[in-house]
């Protein structure tokens, strides 16, 4: 099973690196990817990546947040004001497995009218956001709707990671990769 996180610049590095390495540990193919084109992206601390692939078919995609609350020049607000990136996920939404963000990668989802009536969680500071769109906003760290997947604020990509692990490959594995990382879910 192919997974690829979007990264863009402004992006939040937990968002992305607490489930990377949750279902990299798992065993799933997992890569970062760039919205549009390869090459280096700037996280919303100043981690760079050299990113080499680009969003494309994958079985599952997640997106992180980062830069929605301050609107931020660089992050998820300002990739939902270009429209480029929820366009993107609208046009794939149908050929993956499942679709699932962190934090405020959720609004990105949104965009993409892929929650619309949907259940689906986010960063407690953007709940009104959310629920703008006419998405049923639970308080859970991973609210799971079938083919969309939401993760609350930042540490909540790792119950992510394990939530999917458990999903696909079972509660054995997302126990055994729990345990290697010394992390307790909160919900599982």
């Amino acid at each position: 099973m192919r997974i690829e996180i979007v990264v863009f610049d402004g992006f939040d590095e937990l968002d992305v690196f607490g489930p990377f390495e949750v279902l990299s540990m798992a065993g799933f193919d997992v890569a970062l990817v760039a919205v549009e084109r390869s090459g280096l992206v700037t996280s919303m601390r100043g981690v760079q990546l050299q990113v080499p692939g680009v969003l494309s078919q994958a079985d599952g995609v997640i997106v992180p947040g980062g830069g929605w609350l301050n609107r931020a020049p660089e992050g998820a607000w300002a990739q939902a004001q270009r429209g480029v990136l929820p366009a993107k996920l609208a046009a794939l939404a149908p050929s993956a497995r499942w679709m699932a963000s962190v934090c405020t990668g959720a609004l990105l989802l949104a965009a993409a009218g892929l929650l619309t009536g949907r259940r689906a969680t986010t960063n407690r500071n953007a709940y009104d956001e959310l629920r703008a769109h006419d998405v049923t906003v639970l308080d859970e760290r991973v609210v799971d709707d079938g083919d969309r997947v939401t993760a609350g604020a930042l540490s909540a990509g790792l119950d992510l990671g394990l939530w999917l692990t458990e999903r696909e490959l079972g509660a054995a594995t997302a126990d055994r990769v729990a345990t290697s990382i010394e992390y307790r879910a909160a919900r599982r």
